[in-house]
């Protein structure tokens, strides 16, 4: 139970409690307790508690204290009945059990004594004793009497000698402590004595020790030299604050004071300097929180409260089928349906379960929003098929859709049944189905039984004589059993022009076959039409070379480039050519998934318009397949990798060569050599054709001056007039691939090269042609050559085929 004080002074009674102390006593203005007489501002002492026993202290003042009639120099514990003495006033120390009662009251004052009148009367004799008188002292008495005031005159003697030793050796001192503490002494042998506000003291090592609420006790050993006055100056070292963190809800946290880790101790409190400081928490499950809060510091409690947020949100997960083990960024979280926590950000939630198919969502989660995932589909893992077939190389087809040909893996979706048809020419076809477990794993092998069919075959001449796919079998005129493929029949006799006939017998049809030889002459006629049309409906036109041209420019020419060197040329083969670039309709026929894409914002993918991001290869390939619709031979060969010209050239489809292309732009059907895709000079006066225009002088740089052609990207092909020769968009629309790699020539104007070829390797092709991203007069002449190594959007081709 605490103590109360009860107070008696010049103010009257009152109380006070042991949260109040110290006490300090002195005059009107500071005390707490007022001593009369006590001058107004005088602060005479201090009244203070320790392990629960109370003790004075006294202050720096030049009015000495008293503590049971001893000089008050140091801090003294107070006891019940002790008195404390400042001049003529008086402080009485009472305890009775619980309660202490302090009275401030003047000393009373001295009695006035005075003799009486008259003169004293004479001594009495030592030997005379009447009744009533005090005995006569014995001389033992008086020697006992003189030998004790001896005694007292010689220590009083001592004192003085030692007194005056002392302050003619001792050393004038002040101990200065910031701030001013609650309780000092200065303790050593023999201890100082206060002077008004200084301390005298012998030389030697003392202990300075202070004390105030809210500070580190002081305690530092000094030495005081002999020499004049010393002084020493402290500055007592104030306690941290201790601070306890609330959290709502309460768990584990991390505090940072100013961005430094603070470790509280074990009773939760936190010792922080005295100060503004930003607190800052964090928790593994919410969002951090931070406060400036002023610490009160000096050893004072305070509680610092957050409340937290949430830096999750509950997310519920549901699959079909339920079961599956899910994990967020890799950490398994539990089975579904599952209903779980998520911390807040982009997280990548996979589900797996055996026999299906994984899968894996990401997922930005927003602290404190709900979210659910339901009915999340796990679709049964694939089965593999590896797929044979004797014959090898036939053509297989799942549900449909073509896959490649055998031997080949196949990846089929579980628990279906899937229909495989294979194919190949001379072959039955064989269809199966197959259904497949969740990460089944089969082989399958199949045979294709040969299939037949009958051809009769009458020649003329009778004698001719018949090869079949490069066998001689005999006399032309005879019955035939062929496997149902394409087959090559070649009908000859010397001095008649060889014929070769692809047959492609069906299974259960006999067919007739009429064959009659023609001349070398005659076939030389009539072995040349005018025009071709491919299985795909392209139309080729027969183009008939005459006398040597020129190709490339004269150096005078405006916009003409230093690969344009003038050269002699001349073409000895007829040749058939496109009249029309190839489109992605009919390019699609071959490749399905061949896409033009866009260009400048405009769509190039419609099937009229023409075939673009293709790159040399594919064009090649396209040809090779083509020519197989038209039971021709390939007229490219693959070699290293990669696909070459045939030499000699078969009769299969092909791209142009540099020089083909140049003739049927510049010179056949024309009376001169054309500069330009248009009569007169640039710019061209009318629309001639699909060049960079107006339309995209937005994000061109170079564009045919006030020209207009109706087109952003490419024209549906034929959508201008054709050139005299016949054929369209030889100048404009989309650049084109030539079938020679790309090569400078030297100005060879007075050598005549007869049908050039180009180099026979190379990294990149001939590209002739303008195109409707370009508009200067340098890429709109006819004689400009470019060259590429791939595929661009402005680039296609046109085929081409030789006529013999």
């Amino acid at each position: 139970m605490s103590r109360v004080y009860f107070i008696h002074d010049t103010r009257g009674e009152r109380r006070a409690i042991e949260a109040e102390l110290p006490l300090c006593v002195g005059g009107e203005l500071h005390g707490d307790v007022v001593l009369p007489e006590a001058p107004a501002d005088a602060v005479l002492a201090y009244i203070a508690q320790a392990d629960g026993h109370a003790y004075i202290q006294p202050a720096d003042a030049s009015e000495p204290l008293f503590h049971n009639h001893e000089l008050l120099t140091d801090s003294r514990w107070l006891k019940s009945g002790d008195q404390v003495q400042a001049g003529e006033a008086l402080l009485d120390w009472t305890v009775k059990g619980d309660q202490v009662f302090i009275t401030a009251r003047l000393r009373p004052a001295a009695v006035e004594l005075s003799s009486p009148s008259g003169l004293p009367p004479p001594d009495l004799p030592s030997t005379s004793h009447r009744s009533g008188d005090v005995p006569a002292v014995s001389s033992a008495a008086r020697s006992r009497r003189a030998h004790r005031l001896r005694y007292v005159v010689a220590a009083g003697f001592t004192l003085l000698v030692l007194a005056a030793a002392f302050v003619l050796l001792a050393t004038p001192v002040a101990v200065s402590i910031t701030p001013e503490p609650a309780t000092q002494s200065l303790n050593g042998f023999p201890p100082a004595i206060r002077v008004g506000r200084r301390l005298l003291a012998l030389p030697g090592e003392y202990t300075v020790r202070a004390s105030l609420p809210g500070y580190r006790p002081l305690e530092e050993r000094i030495r005081i030299q002999r020499h004049g006055f010393q002084t020493f100056d402290f500055r007592l070292q104030a306690l941290p604050g201790r601070v306890r963190i609330v959290l709502e809800p309460d768990v584990p946290f991390r505090l940072y004071a100013g961005g430094d880790v603070v470790t509280p101790a074990a009773d939760g409190i936190a010792e922080l300097e005295e100060g503004v400081t930003r607190l800052r928490v964090e928790t593994g499950r919410y969002l951090p929180e931070s406060r400036e809060v002023e610490i009160a510091g000096r050893g004072q409690a305070q509680t610092v409260a957050f409340t937290l947020h949430p830096a999750w949100a509950r997310v519920r997960i549901d699959s079909r089928p339920a079961g599956a083990a899910v994990q967020v960024d890799g950490v398994a979280v539990g089975i579904t349906p599952l209903d779980t926590e998520i911390l807040a950000g982009m997280r990548l939630i996979a589900l797996t379960l055996p026999g299906r198919k994984p899968v894996t969502l990401t997922q930005q989660i927003e602290a404190g929003v709900a979210l659910r995932l339901d009915n999340i589909d796990l679709p049964p893992a694939d089965g593999s098929l590896s797929l044979d077939s004797e014959p090898s190389g036939v053509s297989v087809s799942v549900d449909g859709v073509f896959q490649g040909t055998t031997p080949l893996q196949l990846a089929l979706s579980a628990n279906a049944a899937h229909s495989l048809r294979l194919i190949k020419p001379g072959y039955q076809s064989s269809e199966q189905r197959v259904t497949l477990s969740p990460e089944e794993q089969r082989e399958l092998r199949l045979t294709l039984s040969p299939e037949y069919g009958t051809v009769f075959v009458t020649a003329r001449p009778a004698d001719a004589t018949l090869t079949v796919d490069g066998s001689p079998v005999g006399a032309a005129t005879r019955r035939l059993r062929l496997t149902t493929r394409a087959h090559q029949l070649e009908f000859s006799k010397p001095g008649y022009a060889s014929q070769t006939i692809s047959v492609t017998p069906r299974a259960g049809t006999s067919r007739n076959l009429d064959v009659t030889l023609k001349t070398t002459a005659q076939a030389r006629i009539d072995a040349t039409p005018a025009t071709l049309k491919t299985a795909a409906g392209q139309v080729l036109k027969l183009v008939s070379p005459g006398a040597a041209f020129e190709m490339g420019a004269s150096r005078r020419e405006a916009g003409r480039r230093a690969n344009e060197s003038r050269r002699l040329v001349q073409l000895t083969r007829p040749y058939y050519l496109g009249v029309k670039e190839v489109t992605n309709g009919e390019f699609r026929r071959f490749d399905a998934s061949h896409d033009s894409g866009t260009g400048e914002g405009a769509g190039l993918n419609d099937d009229a318009q023409p075939a673009v991001s293709v790159s040399w290869e594919a064009a090649a390939r396209y040809c090779n397949w083509l020519s197989g619709q038209d039971g021709l031979p390939p007229a490219y060969a693959e070699t290293g990798g990669k696909l070459v010209p045939v030499v000699p050239a078969t009769s299969g489809y092909r791209l142009p060569t540099e020089a083909e292309w140049v003739y049927a732009a510049r010179v056949y059907g024309r009376e001169t050599l054309a500069r330009y895709p248009w009569p007169g000079d640039y710019p061209p006066k009318t629309v001639a054709g699909n060049f960079a225009d107006t339309r995209l002088a937005d994000t061109l740089a170079s564009v045919v001056p006030s020209y207009d052609d109706g087109y952003r990207g490419t024209a549906a092909v034929g959508s201008f007039p054709a050139n005299p020769a016949g054929f369209h968009d030889l100048g404009g629309n989309v650049a084109e691939w030539t079938n020679d790699y790309y090569a400078v020539y030297p100005g060879e104007a007075g050598q005549l090269v007869r049908d050039p070829a180009g180099p026979g390797t190379g990294d990149h092709h001939v590209v002739r042609d303008s195109s409707w991203r370009q508009g200067s007069i340098s890429e709109l002449r006819l004689s400009y050559r470019d060259y590429s190594r791939g595929p661009r959007n402005d680039l296609g081709f046109r085929i081409a085929r030789s006529a013999r």
